[in-house]
């Protein structure tokens, strides 16, 4: 990935009430953490250090970040009868060929195995959002196909999440959003090399 921002320099960190910066505690972590490090400590045994090291606190942020996120963006495919697995899958189906991905493909690009793909199509055939074929050339193997009513609804969807990503990112600058999908960006792209299945849809993208 290439960086768009040459220089990273640290944020002067504002306290929102009073203009002043906040304290630094004793493991070099912003005080304005406070609710991810109280998180962090019921999470360990008592017998353990209070010590957090910056990399774990970041592994943490990311990881209570997902979770909040997931959530809200689970609502928001709620309102239209889907979940968020179901709501992936209709982009996958629709971003297929004509005649559909079958189960296996849809298990790769979801990540999945194939049992919860199953159950995942099950649900959107039942809702009316895909429907199932005959492969052309082999009849032992079904294509899954978006129907009007699913491309209809994966758009909306899109439209809500994207206005609750703008919203909950209403906090930074264009010039820190940058700058977060950039160190984002590179932190992904380390781990990637570690995860069998991220290296290979690299792999198979270049």
């Amino acid at each position: 990935m290439t960086n768009t921002i040459a220089k990273v320099t640290e944020p002067k960190h504002t306290n929102k009430k009073n203009g002043a910066s906040p304290t630094t505690s004793a493991n070099g972590m912003c005080n304005g953490h406070s609710v991810t490090q109280a998180f962090m400590a019921r999470m360990k045994p008592r017998c353990q250090g209070s010590e957090i090291i910056p990399p774990s606190a970041l592994f943490f942020h990311i990881f209570m970040l997902n979770s909040v996120l997931e959530r809200a963006a689970n609502r928001v495919a709620e309102q239209h009868g889907l979940t968020m697995p179901q709501w992936m899958a209709l982009g996958c189906i629709a971003n297929g060929e004509a005649a559909g991905v079958t189960h296996s493909e849809l298990g790769h690009r979801l990540m999945l195995s194939k049992a919860p793909i199953t159950g995942v199509v099950d649900r959107l055939e039942r809702g009316g959002y895909v429907q199932r074929t005959t492969d052309g050339k082999d009849r032992r193997v079904s294509n899954i196909v978006i129907t009007p009513k699913g491309q209809e609804t994966w758009q909306m969807v899109r439209n809500e999440l994207r206005a609750l990503a703008t919203e909950r990112c209403s906090s930074l600058s264009a010039e820190e959003l940058q700058t977060a999908l950039t160190l984002l960006g590179r932190l992904l792209e380390s781990a990637a090399e570690a995860d069998p299945i991220l290296s290979g849809l690299s792999s198979a993208q270049d």
